[in-house]
């Protein structure tokens, strides 16, 4: 089948890598513009196209400002694709765009639908303490994450999974399930299914707020913010007045039933007192300075003992 293949992270290179190996034709790329980025504000390519550029540097790159355009609409006309596959690609479709090819327009989605439809499915996944989610291919409709199920795949979140590993991994298994639905489709034998609009649950956008740490929240509660915001927003707290992004922890079984919220309780290793058990930080980085071990940042520090983090 001739594709176009609409992405912009990182997470949709394995499967464009996929299907540019595959029995199938990739016979453009949609991206979006390149963006200023750094602390140079350097103009720079979207990872989908710096990759494209010198996996096969003869596909056609569209970088539309606005995809619900008739000038867009009419230039993707031209191209009379069999199928539009869409993976974090980042602005919404018309329905005259996902109704252009012969077959269909589809999605790789980081969840199994319909729990978690919305921009942040990995990182809810991980904050809401699941211990599985997944990969589903549908068929894209007007409303978000709506549309019928064409396959899916059952994903176990590993125990010290971060939303950053977990991406990776999904994205793989996401390239390969994506293959088999185009030969699914390819082959004219889809069985497509209804989502149940009754177990819908969406996953909220991420923003810089919901990095803030609780700590009148349990350690569990806390680990799964801490594996969930990873890299952004990032786990946060303060400091003596400095923020603290806290990156790698794990759960201490010991409690401390007199220590306050927040409490720092060691001055030998970051041990913090939680609303129910303890943390301690293992990974952690200061405003201003590199990601470091607790260790390197305790040393000398004995004055941080019984400090309190806000």
């Amino acid at each position: 089948m001739k594709i176009i293949f609409f992405g912009t992270g990182k997470f949709g290179i394995p499967t464009l890598k996929g299907l540019l190996n595959s029995k199938h034709e990739v016979i453009a790329v949609v991206t979006q513009p390149d963006r200023a980025k750094g602390r140079g504000y350097n103009v720079l390519p979207t990872p989908v196209k710096a990759y494209i550029e010198k996996a096969a540097p003869g596909v056609d790159i569209l970088q539309p400002e606005d995809s619900q355009t008739i000038e867009f609409l009419n230039v993707l006309k031209v191209f009379d694709a069999d199928l539009f596959v869409v993976v974090d690609y980042g602005q919404k479709l018309s329905n005259e765009i996902l109704d252009l090819p012969s077959k269909y327009s589809i999605n790789l989605h980081p969840s199994l639908l319909p729990e978690y439809r919305g921009a942040s499915p990995i990182n809810n996944a991980i904050l809401d303490g699941k211990i599985t989610t997944g990969n589903t291919i549908f068929k894209m409709a007007e409303k978000m994450d709506a549309g019928d199920i064409i396959i899916a795949q059952e994903v176990k979140i590993l125990p010290e999974e971060n939303a950053l590993d977990l991406a990776g991994r999904l994205s793989l298994f996401g390239a390969d399930l994506v293959l088999k639905a185009v030969d699914i489709l390819a082959s004219d034998k889809e069985t497509l299914s209804l989502q149940n609009e009754d177990k819908a649950t969406y996953a909220h956008k991420i923003g810089k707020e919901d990095g803030k740490i609780n700590w009148q929240n349990s350690a569990v509660q806390i680990l799964n913010q801490i594996r969930a915001f990873q890299p952004w927003p990032g786990a946060y707290t303060h400091i003596g007045g400095k923020l603290l992004k806290i990156i790698k922890a794990q759960i201490l079984n010991e409690n401390k039933d007199k220590a306050k919220p927040g409490m720092v309780l060691s001055d030998k290793e970051l041990i913090v007192a939680t609303g129910d058990g303890c943390l301690k930080i293992l990974v952690l980085q200061l405003e201003g300075k590199k990601a470091m071990p607790s260790e390197d940042f305790l040393r000398g520090k004995t004055f941080l003992l019984n400090t309190i983090l806000s």
